[in-house]
């Protein structure tokens, strides 16, 4: 599979191409920017198309498009989005020094999802999208996906960073606290972003403390935060810091710990911070209530032992949604002992492609596997086992 993967991904690179998008959707009649798609298969507009999105934050630690497979039947589109584009960054740095209320403005999820949406125009005419995103990228197409309900037939949602849920819902810190390890936040939020536990063990606390120790072992084969060297200058990177810290702001009193999430999303993005509070310029967010309006298929699919961001923001997410499936896993967010089944790769495609036969074989070769949560300790929780 492998293999086939790297050969996927070689003849995505000669399928490029550049798309004509507004450098500012706020101004009308703005001036044009390039921004690059990667096509991933031969595209065929009689089939169904699938867009994925790049994110900034997401490239720090996993190419979630890289642990797919790509059905057939459908189309598959890799939007590199406006991060990479050098005359956003030039604007950015006009005075010589980063103006970073602009940069918010420039690289905001509203303007990479309204860039998503003349992509699809230009592509697709009025035919309908589906979605496919993980983590940070997921929350910039559920933004489009409240801009632009009519135009998504279904949506995959895989650890979406809602913090903006957990806050508002007032659900708890997640994050881990050994006294005997000098942690500092940058490995804190690695180890929550890469963990994976056995909660099944009889000691939780044990099982917890086993991983930290692995993930301490390894942790110089891992990408993450601890190993960020270039943040100051990539803009499109800590403008969605700023967003995702933004969302968790106001957790955060002097009955609580700091949440260590929230202090280094905050750090990596201070230049934009201190602005923000400067100024308290406008900063854009998802209104869930658009959300209400989307009539296609929603498939939620989270990390149960997520320490990332409190779980049952998923079960609350689902809410917003006529037609939703909520698949729990025994994973953390990275989701690396759930990648290396096959079942993951068999029930996204499943998902894609809408196909009943698969969706079932997939879901039992998860299952066998045992790693489908199916409760969580608060009380019972029910997942429709076939969908």
């Amino acid at each position: 599979m492998r293999l086939a993967l790297i050969f996927v991904f070689f003849i995505s690179k000669l399928n490029a191409q550049s798309f004509q998008v507004p450098y500012d959707h706020q101004i009308p009649n703005s001036r044009k920017i390039e921004i690059q798609v990667e096509f991933l298969n031969e595209f065929d507009l009689e089939r169904e198309t699938v867009f994925l999105l790049e994110d900034a934050f997401d490239a720090l630690f996993l190419p979630f498009d890289e642990l797919l497979d790509f059905p057939v039947s459908s189309n598959f589109v890799l939007i590199k989005g406006r991060k990479d584009n050098a005359e956003l960054k030039t604007g950015v740095m006009l005075s010589g020094n980063p103006d970073c209320q602009l940069a918010y403005k420039l690289y905001n999820q509203d303007q990479v999802a309204r860039d998503i949406e003349v992509i699809r125009k230009e592509l697709l005419g009025g035919k309908q999208v589906i979605l496919l995103g993980y983590s940070s990228s997921a929350m910039v197409l559920q933004h489009y996906l409240s801009l632009y309900p009519d135009m998504v037939s279904r949506m995959i949602s895989v650890n979406p960073l809602v913090f903006d849920i957990q806050k508002n819902l007032g659900f708890p810190d997640v994050g881990l606290s050994f006294p005997s390890f000098n942690l500092n936040p940058e490995h804190l939020f690695d180890f929550s972003y890469y963990s994976n536990f056995e909660r099944e063990m009889a000691n939780i606390k044990s099982a917890s403390f086993s991983n930290l120790i692995g993930f301490l072992s390894y942790q110089d084969v891992l990408r993450g935060f601890s190993q960020a060297t270039n943040v100051e200058n990539d803009f499109a990177l800590q403008v969605r810091l700023f967003e995702h810290s933004i969302a968790l702001s106001g957790l955060e009193s002097n009955s609580q710990k700091p949440n260590p999430n929230f202090e280094l999303l905050k750090k990596w993005s201070g230049p934009i911070w201190e602005r923000y509070l400067d100024t308290n310029f406008p900063v854009f967010g998802t209104n869930y209530d658009d959300l209400l309006s989307f009539q296609g298929k929603m498939i939620l699919i989270g990390g149960a032992f997520d320490q990332l961001i409190y779980p049952k923001s998923y079960d609350i997410l689902a809410e917003f949604y006529s037609n939703s499936t909520l698949l729990l896993l025994k994973d953390g967010h990275a989701l690396q002992k759930t990648a290396g089944a096959h079942g993951l790769h068999q029930l996204v495609g499943a998902f894609i492609s809408n196909d009943f036969e698969q969706k079932i074989a997939a879901y039992k070769k998860l299952a066998n596997e045992n790693l489908i949560f199916e409760k969580y300790n608060e009380g019972d929780f029910k997942i429709l086992p076939w969908f």
